[in-house]
């Protein structure tokens, strides 16, 4: 077998593998949406058997691939699943959350080691052909230009630009003074499947937490099954709340603090009016639009900063 052979089989082979862990982080969400919606215990044991057992397939593929950070965040997330596995324990909504955190930075490390990917199908479409190199001081002017040509809205919280201009600046602070065109190229690449990730999640969750809220504003008396309803409510927000502030979206702030009003009304520490309750359905149907613009600016401010890599 020639050496362009094996290394086709390697590079096929570790595509694979690669395609197998997103996979089995997809099925780990859909296994702990349902977790969180509280199911029966034996339910609940098999859930939790499931989603350890593709956490261990997801470690035993990155040692094969050599990815030894996505090996470090399933170890970590195997310990998070355990900690929710009884479903006896006492638990709250810290644990689901932490549980949220760790399945996101196997995400996030999986995302960087696959953007390393010689093959490059993950690279950002923007950028496909880059220069080897790009002088630190000539990335931040052009930077800070088309931060001055583009709206006011570029330098708000949750936009590309400052960031990206952070990034480069402390590569200035340590010396460096060219960057190779790949940095930016990973860079755009990640905060694109963060973003995308987001967006996916928003579609789904934003329009599920709005029927179960709905019926609230007409002033159903509290009981059992209200009671089922709110866990549903803060185990929706906990894997929203945590791919927002993944991604850098200024909505976090929003799920944040209505997570909290909503933990609260479930403990029965405050007393909320049916009018109180529309207000947060129609806030919510406003956020699922902010959204998908914050998406589409964010889309815009990839490509603009993407076109920078053309520069001679």
């Amino acid at each position: 077998m020639s050496i362009e052979t094996r290394v086709a089989v390697q590079q096929n082979r570790l595509d694979e593998l690669i395609r197998e862990m997103q996979e089995g982080l997809e099925r780990i969400h859909v296994d702990l949406d349902e977790l969180q919606q509280g199911p029966d215990p034996d339910r609940h044991r098999a859930l939790a058997r499931a989603m350890k057992t593709e956490v261990a397939g997801i470690r035993g593929s990155a040692v094969k691939a050599g990815f030894p950070e996505v090996k470090e965040a399933c170890e970590d997330a195997i310990l998070l699943i355990e900690s929710v596995g009884d479903p006896d324990a006492r638990r709250g909504v810290g644990d689901y959350l932490a549980l949220c955190k760790g399945l996101g930075r196997i995400r996030q490390s999986l995302t960087r080691a696959a953007a390393m990917n010689p093959r490059g199908t993950s690279v950002c479409d923007f950028v496909k052909d880059a220069p080897a190199t790009i002088t630190t001081n000539g990335l931040l002017a052009a930077l800070h230009r088309l931060q001055e040509s583009r709206s006011a809205s570029a330098t708000r919280n949750g936009h590309l630009l400052p960031a990206v201009i952070e990034r480069v600046e402390q590569l200035k602070e340590k010396g460096v003074e060219e960057c190779n065109g790949m940095f930016l190229k990973e860079l755009l690449d990640e905060s694109s499947k963060k973003e995308a990730e987001f967006v996916e999640i928003a579609q789904t969750q934003i329009p599920a937490i709005i029927e179960v809220v709905g019926p609230l504003k007409r002033g159903e008396r509290w009981s059992d099954q209200l009671a089922d309803r709110f866990r549903e409510v803060i185990g929706r927000f906990s894997r929203l709340l945590s791919s927002a502030k993944e991604a850098d979206a200024p909505q976090s702030v929003f799920f944040d603090g209505l997570m909290g009003f909503l933990t609260l009304v479930m403990q029965q520490r405050v007393v909320v009016t049916g009018r109180r309750y529309a207000a947060v359905e129609s806030r919510l149907q406003e956020c699922l639009g902010a959204v998908h613009a914050w998406a589409e600016e964010r889309l815009a401010e990839r490509s603009a900063i993407g076109s920078l890599l053309d520069m001679k």
